[in-house]
């Protein structure tokens, strides 16, 4: 599901032991958490942006909070927010947007040179991110991002005090053509007898 693939591609950024620490809990009764520990095991031990130590993955500010009251160091986070879908004549596409943010958790009394180093630091980080998701998508790896859709990036300050954290965030719409399966499912509803 988009969820998964979304959270296993961003995966392959940070550390994998940065990533791995995600799983808190070492177990579920769902099969799907196996399935995505056995997928994180098989990444590759060399991370796509080594600097980068940590991954955050979710949905909300509370989500990134409670990760984030455990680290030190930089870390990304992938965001997934909203989904759109637009349906026309049989087939339906699906965009969802994406906020990838590269950010450094610093001292709470850093001044503002270490500020703008980490700000530095981490927008190196986030360009190296971009040119692999530019790279992986003119080579045809994404299927959930259209190469047009970079038209339409945007990369802003992320900034918030209350977590030590300074860096970047990089803006942009996942695109893929029914990527939830919708236009499928509502066919195999329609009765043969109307």
């Amino acid at each position: 599901m988009i969820i998964q693939d979304l959270f296993l591609y961003f995966a392959k950024f940070p550390s994998k032991d940065g990533v791995k620490s995600m799983a808190t809990m070492g177990g579920s009764e769902m099969p799907e958490y196996q399935q995505l520990m056995d997928a994180l095991d098989a990444l590759p031990e060399d991370s796509l942006v080594p600097e980068i130590e940590h991954y955050v993955y979710g949905q909300s500010i509370d989500d990134l909070k409670g990760r984030l009251d455990k680290l030190v160091g930089s870390w990304i986070y992938a965001d997934y927010g909203e989904i759109t879908t637009q349906n026309t004549k049989g087939s339906m596409e699906v965009v969802q947007r994406l906020a990838v943010t590269v950010a450094m958790r610093i001292r709470s009394n850093a001044d503002m040179i270490e500020r703008m180093i980490a700000s530095d630091r981490t927008i190196g980080m986030l360009t190296k991110v971009q040119a692999h998701i530019i790279a992986d998508c003119d080579s045809g790896q994404l299927e959930w991002l259209a190469r047009g859709e970079f038209r339409k990036t945007e990369i802003v300050p992320f900034v918030a005090s209350e977590l030590n954290s300074y860096g970047w965030t990089l803006l942009l719409d996942a695109s893929a053509p029914d990527a939830l399966g919708t236009a499928a499912l509502s066919r195999s509803f329609m009765s043969p007898w109307k």
